[in-house]
């Protein structure tokens, strides 16, 4: 086949595959013992005056994907979409044909939807090169996987035209932004054809290619992140060495070549519940609790970052709707929001993107119902996304405890914001009633939100502690204390 007409036919296959992953069935979870949890160790940060928008929650979270570098009307639904919510995050991602060609890297493609993304104001971008095993079947070069030399100079051009203060970005008088994660390779461990599995190690395999996209990416600068694409098998299967694929990259990790790890967290009632069937609240299919099961399986011994380019609790099916999916969708929220390193308590998230923040064609996982005429025309999940992203605007987390009490704090912009994920087995303080303690002085109102907005406004008179009570168990509270 000519290589143009191949190009067309491999667009619309691996469009068809990206609009398709996420309708995966999940199977039943192995048994997995226990997880461990730390000592609390209480330490609270506080942040500055101005905090850059990189580091608050709407900073890094928003969703996928912008893709192929493409300009048209469905990407510019996208970006309004992203600013209707409050969030500016996003995956851009690439196809083979759209990121390599016989000539080599074909970083230029991309020129267009960064220059707008910078210009409606996206603050974290994760670019990702996508990869799956059938492309190695195909006969034309371009759809070949390669070997470290091939990703080498992908990371290397790529990461040239688009890291923060490239030639590129500054003859269009961009300073200090741009381009900061790097991602490949999909999914891998959710191929169930053995045939059109991903090679784990060799000349041409899935180790070689990220190694050599690292390689290529730090050798621009090695303060830019490199990740391997998104896993799902520890949710979809209960596999916490994600199908052999985890250990074979663990030297990556330990050694810093990669920066973190990326999974996808789908929750919902029968296969990762956050409370399940039977009635019972189950932590460990929390997001702490997972990555902390799959740094362990895996040997990853360095303290690494987290990532997640998907995640949302499914609505419309196992008998769950809107509402349902909306109330654990912020307690998923705060659980991707909030994981912590291996001392129960500093920060490891880097990015948390929803899926499917633009999409309604699977109401399983869209946000919205956008139409022609409204781009953002929320289900009750967007509204509750909405609201986070409102609420958590100018401020930074400033104490974090997952482990034990279930708990976040976080301040700026003359606000202070409590997080409590009231679960058993989230919260060692779970129950009806919630004590906020050291309330700023200047405190004027504490408001009470859950899913579906304010609750209750507290006036405020000087006290430094308040305690709610008739609150509902196995929900999420947030109490934001304003002047």
């Amino acid at each position: 086949m000519r290589l143009a007409n191949w190009i067309g036919l491999l667009a619309a296959v691996t469009l068809l595959a990206a609009l398709t992953a996420c309708k995966k069935e999940m199977l039943p979870p192995e048994t997995q013992p226990a997880v461990s949890q730390p000592e609390p160790t209480p330490s609270v940060v506080v942040p500055p005056a101005t905090i850059p928008l990189a580091q608050t929650p709407p900073g890094i979270s928003g969703g996928g994907n912008f893709m192929d570098g493409q300009m048209n009307a469905g990407i510019d639904a996208q970006f309004d979409i992203l600013t209707a919510a409050g969030a500016h995050a996003i995956r851009m991602n690439l196809y083979p044909s759209n990121y390599y060609s016989e000539k080599g890297p074909t970083p230029t493609k991309l020129d267009a939807q960064v220059l707008e993304a910078h210009r409606r104001g996206v603050q974290t971008i994760s670019l990702f090169f996508e990869y799956a095993g059938q492309y190695q079947k195909l006969p034309e070069f371009v759809a070949h996987l390669g070997d470290s030399a091939k990703w080498r100079a992908i990371g290397h051009d790529f990461a040239e035209r688009f890291a923060p203060n490239s030639a590129f970005l500054l003859s269009h008088d961009i300073h200090d932004w741009g381009i900061t994660i790097y991602q490949g390779l999909n999914e891998p461990d959710e191929e169930r054809n053995p045939t059109n599995k991903i090679p784990i190690t060799g000349p041409s395999s899935y180790v070689s290619a990220l190694e050599g996209l690292a390689e290529g990416v730090h050798s621009v600068s090695p303060a830019l992140a490199v990740i391997a694409g998104g896993f799902g098998s520890q949710n979809s299967a209960g596999s916490y060495t994600l199908q052999g694929y985890g250990p074979a990259i663990a030297g990556l990790l330990n050694d810093g070549k990669l920066d973190g790890i990326d999974l996808h967290t789908y929750n919902d009632i029968l296969y990762a519940p956050i409370v399940g069937k039977d009635n019972q609240v189950h932590f460990s299919f929390s997001t702490q609790a997972v990555f902390d099961r799959v740094k362990k399986a895996c040997g990853i011994t360095r303290d690494i970052d987290f990532y997640c380019t998907e995640y949302n609790f499914k609505s419309g099916v196992q008998g769950i709707d809107d509402n349902l999916a909306a109330k654990r969708l912020l307690t998923c929220i705060w659980a991707n929001l909030g994981v912590v390193k291996s001392d129960g308590h500093t920060p490891a998230t880097k990015l948390a993107l929803v899926w499917n923040l633009f999409g309604n064609a699977e109401k399983e996982y869209g946000l919205t119902a956008h139409s022609k005429d409204q781009a953002w025309n929320p289900y009750a999940t967007g509204k509750t996304f909405e609201l986070v992203m409102s609420l958590t605007s100018g401020m930074a987390f400033t104490y974090l405890d997952p482990l034990d009490k279930g708990e976040f704090t976080l301040a700026g912009n003359g606000k202070t914001l409590w997080v409590w994920q009231n679960y058993e087995t989230f919260s060692s303080i779970h129950g009806t009633h919630y004590t906020v303690n050291s309330l700023p002085s200047m405190a004027k109102t504490l408001q009470v939100y859950g899913w579906d907005g304010l609750r209750k406004t507290i006036d405020l008179h000087g006290e430094t502690a308040l305690t709610i009570n008739d609150l509902n168990e196995r929900e999420t509270y947030m109490f934001l204390a304003t002047q």
